[in-house]
């Protein structure tokens, strides 16, 4: 008897169908996530980036990629550690769109020097704070005030049991959200407070807990904490440290780093309804990372 060998396909649409603004989305994880999320089928994206140069370049290459009628991309310029530019793009956000189904928010500085604690550079640390910490707790705050606003949609027509959505919320950690790696204080520091902030409501109310915060008005606040990825934050670290790449995939288990596309998938799966049942969770991508610096604590 003879076999033929055959290959079967099967693909889990993510049910993306609203809009979406994508903090730091002019490049790297930023721009897969965009165009992870256009293809999906989502109805219109806001690129926000500090580069508007750069975020014009991802909504145009969004726009040609999109199979969606009507489907609309546009960019903004916008500087996380300035509460008023983040809140200005927002009201873009509200005016282009008039809602928002989904928030990412990966606008991020690395360490650029790597030194002991005792020997950081305090401006650094300091900076590293006002765009990573800063940044995120004003995107998830104003974006926490937009969604609750929002009318209340169901998960899954048909399925009342899945529950209702205003909106999901995704910020962009880090493996070193989890473990601590040395000679990295700046970066770690201001990466475990992103962990805290997507547990911990900030806004007047310290002792709440923003996932559970978010669940009586039917919002989801989620964190990726991925391993190091090809992106511009890699590049940049590079020409700053002559050789810190090649060094990179050894301490990952899976020999290798990430690709932007491989973290672009979780964030998108994090906004959709399939991960209905998750909230206040980071969702560690790391290819092992994390278990290798954890043996060698």
């Amino acid at each position: 008897m003879q076999y033929i060998p055959c290959i079967i396909i099967i693909t889990c649409a993510m049910d993306i169908t609203g809009n979406a603004i994508i903090f730091g989305g002019g490049g790297g994880i930023g721009r897969a996530t965009a165009l992870a999320f256009t293809h999906a089928g989502a109805a219109g994206l806001l690129i926000a980036d500090i580069n508007l140069e750069r975020a014009q370049s991802v909504a145009n290459e969004t726009t040609a990629a999109s199979k969606q009628p009507g489907f609309h991309a546009e960019a903004v310029q916008v500087d996380v550690r300035l509460k008023d530019s983040v809140d200005s793009a927002f009201e873009n956000m509200v005016q282009s769109f008039g809602r928002i189904d989904y928030c990412v928010t990966c606008a991020a500085v690395p360490s650029r020097t790597f030194k002991s604690t005792a020997d950081a550079d305090v401006s650094e640390f300091l900076n590293a704070q006002s765009v990573n910490v800063n940044g995120t707790f004003f995107v998830i705050q104003a974006s926490l005030s937009i969604m609750r606003s929002q009318e209340p949609r169901p998960n899954f027509a048909g399925s009342p049991s899945r529950g209702n959505t205003r909106g999901s919320v995704v910020a962009l950690g880090s493996a070193l959200s989890i473990a601590a790696a040395p000679a990295f204080v700046q970066y770690t520091t201001s990466k475990h407070a992103v962990v805290g902030l997507v547990r911990t409501a900030v806004h007047n109310r310290l002792t709440l807990d923003l996932a559970l915060d978010g669940i009586k008005d039917d919002i989801r606040v989620n964190c990726v904490c991925p391993t190091w990825v090809e992106s511009n934050m890699t590049k940049e670290l590079e020409r700053d440290i002559p050789g810190i790449e090649a060094s990179m995939a050894p301490g990952i288990p899976v020999g290798r780093v990430g690709r932007p596309e491989e973290i672009a998938d979780t964030v998108l799966f994090l906004c959709s309804p399939r991960a209905s049942l998750i909230t206040g969770s980071s969702l560690v991508v790391d290819g092992g990372m994390t278990i290798n610096l954890a043996g060698t604590a």
